[in-house]
């Protein structure tokens, strides 16, 4: 019987048939030996850009794997649907799930143990622990994404499982897209409309990626779906694989008449994979339009790889198809050797490269005893794989569960549960809530019910961390306290670029703006302005009155700093608002470096000094000295008012992690909610300098 023009347009494998071209044989069993080539490339970029060496753009492996699992999957499932007529999903599954998820258990299970004595129990631990367990249920990027949070601003040593993430995008993928390319063939029949679709949603999925790197993504566009960790903003790197593989199944081979021509576009390949590595970096919106280097790269690699040529041998090489072979163990492995070595040796670049080094032996290990015996392992049957599965998921579940619930209750002692919660971001306050109207102010105010007039609390998080004193000092006062914050935005009118990078036009601004508006309207009170100080003495940070004059300059940045914040006194005053200004607290930075997580559980247990650190304030005068003196100069040419903590913060002249039973900072440049709270009498007395009646009948004295 004749078999049906679908099937016979997709015949794969079969002699007179169409064949996928190869450009060359496969050297053993049937694998591309230059696509595991192609894998060794990709883990060499991502392990070289974890360890600190000098390749900005390495993170872009990722993205190379991304494509290579699209081409393959969509080969093996292209064959077993033309051999068969069909695609058995449960197998497909099981053959996934035994290639992958054993190897990653064992990962997880060994990480999260390791992390109670090698990561600090003040939000590494839980994070990890938590990590661990949307991973061995496919959704570690949704997990990250809520609560590690962006993956360039993420320390090393807060989240030993942040790689995962990108192996939930490949599982997601693989539960929908054999479903999906199976359903195509069934209604549809025909190749062309096959080929059309798969494009179609890899196009609609690249002009996803652009519109969220742009942020133009609709308000209703679910955030987990989206960003660096979504899939929808990933999967056209899949779509292109996919679609190469289908592509070709329907083109014929002719190696010598193109050789010259697939040598050009492999050339062109390795071009691109090598721009990406050199010039791409974190500071770059991504995936954006900079993504497509590296996916056209590994695209035309796959599809003229084989080219009769050097970059063949080099690809097909027997030390690249050895790392190929173990790039999966390698990439799982590396990782967690990083973030311990950068917990257990903060500040030093060549402990991350000798632990990337070192992690080679546990994944050739898991290669050797996990991958392998499994990979050869027959399929198992249907009820085998699901007793398999649910095992292996309650096996890692009470593992991770038990140590994310472990330290998020401070493992019962009560010595760590009140450093936990020093360390602990404050949430009194409104952090970039969302510029502030009449109709809003009430959710951003504490003690409303407050006679005296308000009290207004602005800056960035440099204020936001001084919310619990100033809230206590307006209670203790009878004033209400309204508090509206933002992240790296001091509520002035400049544009600040952090890390090379300036910010995405207008978001700032319209909160600053936004901001100075609301206090144009509201009753008349106190604002208290605070920021960090580090925008104008940090060479990193760009600052200038418009995006055209940025300049990393300090003198210059001072100027404009005090220009600024003179424009910004004179309209808080002219709305009949009294000032007054913060001077920006001691920063833990240089050579005083600390944070709290670095407080591993191991240090903590041995009440390692490195938790308890103090620092001289001459050193802080050195570095932060600059900026102060424009604050008081400012304060002396017009009616505003400086408050200075660090007489609070540093007493005697010296600085401390610790003072007593009370953690001081929550991390190198935030204090904790304890010494915040310990300013309270501070604010009250400053408040009530600032205004003596405001507190009495709800009358602002004249300044």
């Amino acid at each position: 019987r004749a078999r049906p023009r679908w099937r016979r347009s997709w015949e794969v494998g079969r002699i007179g048939q169409r064949r996928l071209p190869d450009h060359g044989s496969h050297d053993r069993a049937g694998i591309r030996t230059d696509i595991q080539g192609l894998r060794a490339v990709a883990v060499i970029f991502v392990v070289a850009y974890h360890a600190g060496l000098p390749l900005p753009g390495g993170f872009t492996g990722v993205d190379m794997f991304f494509v290579i699992s699209g081409f393959v999957i969509a080969v093996v499932l292209l064959r077993e649907l033309t051999a068969t007529g069909g695609v058995r999903l449960s197998q497909f599954y099981a053959r996934r799930f035994k290639r992958l998820i054993p190897a990653l258990a064992l990962v997880i299970v060994t990480t999260v143990l390791l992390s109670i004595l090698l990561l600090s129990p003040l939000g590494p631990q839980e994070a990890t622990a938590k990590t661990g367990l949307g991973a061995i249920f496919l959704m570690a990027n949704v997990v990250i994404a809520r609560t590690t949070g962006d993956y360039f601003d993420a320390t090393p040593e807060s989240n030993a499982l942040l790689h995962t993430w990108s192996l939930s995008v490949e599982e997601q993928f693989y539960l929908v897209f054999p479903v999906l390319l199976l359903a195509c063939f069934r209604l549809l029949r025909d190749h062309r409309w096959i080929v059309s679709l798969i494009g179609i949603a890899t196009l609609g999925s690249g002009m996803l990626a652009l519109a969220d790197s742009r942020g133009r993504l609709p308000a209703w566009f679910p955030e987990t779906l989206a960003g660096f960790y979504g899939p929808a903003t990933r999967a056209w790197e899949f779509g292109v694989g996919a679609l190469l593989a289908v592509v070709t199944v329907s083109m014929r081979s002719d190696r010598q008449r193109w050789v010259i021509g697939h040598r050009m576009l492999a050339l062109l390949g390795v071009a691109l994979i090598a721009v990406s590595g050199a010039l791409i970096s974190s500071e770059l919106a991504f995936p954006s339009e900079w993504t497509v280097l590296p996916v056209a790269g590994t695209a035309l690699l796959i599809a003229y790889g084989r080219s009769v040529g050097p970059l063949d041998r080099v690809l097909s090489s027997r030390s690249m198809v050895w790392i190929g072979d173990r790039s999966y163990s390698i990439y799982l492995w590396h990782w967690p050797f990083v973030v311990f070595a950068a917990a257990s040796m903060p500040g030093s670049r060549s402990a991350l490269a000798v632990a990337a080094i070192l992690s080679i032996a546990p994944a050739v290990a898991s290669f050797r005893w996990v991958e392998e015996p499994l990979r050869r392992a027959p399929v198992p049957s249907d009820r085998t794989f699901v007793r398999y599965a649910v095992a292996t998921a309650i096996s890692v579940g009470l593992v991770t569960g038990s140590v994310a619930m472990a330290a998020a209750h401070s493992y019962g002692s009560a010595r760590l549960q009140v450093l936990q919660a020093a360390t602990e971001e404050i949430t009194e306050g409104c952090h970039n809530a969302g510029v502030l109207t009449a109709d809003t102010r009430d959710d951003c105010t504490w003690n409303a019910e407050g006679r005296g007039a308000p009290v207004y609390l602005v800056g960035d998080s440099h204020a936001l961390h001084l919310s619990a004193g100033v809230i206590d000092a307006g209670t203790s006062s009878g004033r209400p306290v309204v508090v509206t914050t933002a992240p790296n935005c001091p509520i002035l009118d400049i544009r600040v670029a952090m890390d090379e990078t300036p910010a995405p036009e207008g978001e700032c601004e319209d909160f600053a703006e936004g901001t100075m508006a609301f206090l144009d309207e509201a009753d008349p009170g106190t604002v208290i302005w605070g920021a960090s100080d580090l925008y104008w003495w940090d060479p990193s940070i760009q600052v200038g009155p418009a995006l055209d004059t940025l300049t990393r300059e300090p003198e210059t940045k001072l100027d404009v700093a005090e220009r600024a914040l003179a424009a910004a006194v004179q309209r808080f005053t002219e709305a009949g608002h009294t000032v007054m200004l913060v001077q920006d607290v001691p920063r833990w930075t240089g050579p005083d470096y600390w944070d709290a997580s670095q407080c591993t559980g191991w240090m903590l247990i041995r009440d390692d000094m490195t938790c308890r650190r103090t620092m001289p304030i001459d050193r802080v005068q050195a570095r932060q000295g600059a900026v102060r003196p424009v604050l008081d100069t400012l304060a002396q040419d017009t009616d505003a008012t400086v408050l200075d903590t660090w007489p609070v913060v540093c007493p005697d002249g010296l600085c401390a992690t610790w003072r007593g039973e009370m953690t001081t900072y929550r991390d190198s440049n935030h204090i904790s909610a304890e010494q915040s709270h310990a300013l309270t009498d501070v604010f009250v007395e400053a408040l009530n300098r600032e205004c003596a009646d405001c507190h009495e009948d709800g009358q602002e004295a004249s300044p």
